[in-house]
């Protein structure tokens, strides 16, 4: 079937109809081919023209449901050049090294900003360095796993350590960004009940569903429900990235109230308006990475997919660059700064400021 083809299935094996009455007669309409397999040691083969191009599916169908079927199914899909990945997929290996190379870079200018500033430097910047490495593994992981898809069409081991590092990413990621979001190392050496609770809720979901995606991932799109869990987990994604959000709302709700409590105005109100910064940015993030993405991959020929994940590793290496600007371990970091006493007019002055915030 030439494109995709897993929503037609699924609707049609929803309906208790065989999907060869889905296509039967209507071969050249919907772009599809069928064959009966009647007996063993059936070999076929298909040489598509320019004009015949795009992203094929294959799927079995048993019309006879009373009926058990066993068989072994080689399939060899080659493009010109020999490379057995998909167009669209086509460029990832080097895309993956690029991104690679890119954190990498940053990680090095990150640990030397560390080794100049170690008065400044707190645990979170560690987990920050370390965040950064597994991306850059992870990357790497991505590179070789798709690289070995394209030269001899399986992934090897090198799926199993990308599923892994994956995992491990996402769960850190999530984890840097909570205890971000509760000033945790810098702004209080301790987390509140509440910020442990959603820490604690977060984490072990987002593992469930990093578990889930990479089980789902490496079945056929042909089992029952598989878009359905593909969409539900999608949406549990989206979740746990909104509940990141809470912990800032939290920080920004507690700078606002020490700004207007105690006499060191000016260093919260600076602390406040970052944290609103990056509130902002961790929303613009999410919906980039959740959404935007999602859409562009729908919405773009098969042979231009690789885009989505060029946009999503250069949406991550942009939130990583901001991020850590604004964290960095420096002496005049709004962020580290030592809180100093202010008079009754400066009082004044973050009193209106807020205001103006809107906070």
């Amino acid at each position: 079937y030439n494109g995709g083809g897993e929503a037609e299935m699924e609707m049609t094996k929803s309906t208790g109809a065989c999907i060869m009455s889905l296509i039967q007669g209507q071969e050249a309409k919907l772009n599809t081919f069928a064959i009966a397999v009647d007996g063993t040691g059936v070999n076929k083969s298909w040489t598509f023209q320019k004009e015949t191009r795009g992203l094929y599916s294959i799927f079995f169908e048993n019309c006879n449901r009373k009926s058990e079927v066993s068989f072994d199914l080689l399939l060899k899909m080659r493009n010109p050049g020999g490379s057995q990945l998909s167009a669209g997929d086509t460029p990832l290996p080097l895309c993956f090294l690029a991104s690679s190379g890119a954190f990498l870079v940053a990680l090095f200018v990150w640990i030397i900003v560390m080794t100049r500033n170690r008065p400044t430097v707190f645990a979170i910047h560690y987990l920050m360095a370390m965040l950064c490495a597994v991306k850059v593994v992870s990357a790497l992981l991505n590179a070789l796993k798709y690289e070995s898809i394209k030269q001899t069409g399986f992934g090897y081991g090198w799926a199993t350590a990308s599923h892994a590092f994956a995992m491990i990413k996402g769960i850190m990621f999530f984890g840097v960004v909570l205890l971000l979001g509760t000033g945790w190392s810098f702004l209080k050496p301790f987390l509140a009940s509440g910020d442990k609770q959603i820490i604690l809720t977060v984490l072990p979901l987002q593992i469930l569903v990093n578990i889930a995606t990479v089980v789902i991932e490496e079945n056929p799109p042909g089992i029952n429900g598989w878009l359905t869990w593909r969409d539900v987990l999608h949406l549990a994604d989206i979740l746990c990235c909104c509940a990141v959000l809470f912990p800032i709302v939290g920080s920004i709700k507690r700078l606002k109230e020490q700004a207007l409590e105690d006499d060191k105005m000016q260093n919260s109100l600076m602390k406040l308006k970052l944290f609103r910064e990056f509130y902002i940015i961790v929303i613009a993030y999410i919906y980039f990475t959740r959404v935007v993405v999602y859409l562009v991959r729908a919405t773009l020929p098969c042979r231009y997919t690789w885009v989505m994940w060029v946009s999503a590793e250069s949406a991550t290496l942009l939130f990583f660059l901001i991020v850590g600007y604004k964290f960095r371990p420096e002496p005049n970091n709004l962020y580290l700064k030592l809180d100093q006493g202010d008079g009754p007019e400066e009082r004044e002055r973050v009193q209106a400021e807020l205001e103006n915030m809107g906070v």
